[in-house]
């Protein structure tokens, strides 16, 4: 994803751009403009997902991008900055489509929280209608589920490759670049399901796999799957399929 910011005064650009962990967020591109023209030129020249713009760069306005956004049916999500309070502004940012108006002086966090927002808003709209976790009986490894993000993909793939592993959501995140609160939300919307149920997913397929076509012990099958304790890896194997792991072995004749 890219971002524009755009501001008359050189400092401010320069914090925001460096002092957002926009990695982080899943920002690879970091453009910048220091008035309203440049901004307009860039916005026309680059596809630009989200513009972060201070409103008053006299003798022109940030809320002109917001227009030119609009009339060139640009899918580009406006945040505004303003150290005025004045209602008129945020009321004109509304009507021109602006997603977000921050008043000056923020903290980072609220701009980045504004920022991670409209991610958000960007991949509901790109997946209007999430495909659905696979089906609890699939046998199927996808290599990612068909229309999911980059980042959603990457998150799979981590997980299959580090199946034999106790993952947890911190470690996935902090593979992919992204917030792990964030990855979560992101994940739910685009699969259907949580990451938890993902892991779970994987790692029982996997384990039904080994247990019918192989003599692995079983209690090796659940170390290979990322669980330590044996007996918990019964439970929630039970719980996956109605049956405990000896019962199915033999119900498969391995």
């Amino acid at each position: 994803m890219t971002v524009l910011i755009v501001d008359d005064q050189p400092d401010v650009v320069w914090g925001e751009q460096n002092s957002i962990d926009w990695k982080n967020l899943g920002i690879q591109r970091i453009l910048t403009a220091y008035s309203v023209g440049d901004a307009e030129t860039l916005l026309l020249e680059e596809s630009v997902d989200i513009l972060l713009c201070d409103i008053e760069m006299p003798p022109r306005s940030g809320l002109e991008l917001c227009s030119l956004i609009q009339e060139k049916k640009l899918s580009t999500r406006c945040i505004f900055l303003s150290a005025h309070a004045e209602f008129s502004y945020a009321q004109e940012a509304v009507r021109l489509g602006g997603f977000d108006y921050i008043l000056q002086p923020a903290p980072y966090s609220d701009i980045e929280s504004a920022v991670a927002r409209a991610i958000m808003d960007i991949h509901e709209k790109s997946h209007a209608d999430p495909p659905a976790r696979p089906p609890k009986d699939s046998t199927e490894h996808p290599a990612h589920y068909a229309g999911s993000s980059n980042s959603v993909a990457r998150a799979i793939e981590y997980i299959q490759q580090n199946i034999s592993r106790d993952l947890n959501r911190i470690e996935i995140a902090e593979a992919v670049f992204l917030n792990p609160e964030y990855l979560s939300r992101l994940f739910k919307l685009e699969t259907g399901g949580t990451l938890s149920e993902y892991i779970t997913w994987e790692k029982m397929e996997l384990a039904k796999e080994m247990l019918k076509s192989t003599d692995i012990p079983i209690g090796l099958i659940a170390q290979k799957t990322g669980y330590t304790n044996f007996s918990y890896f019964s439970q929630v194997f039970k719980r996956y399929t109605g049956l405990s792991p000896l019962e199915y072995r033999r119900m498969n004749d391995c």
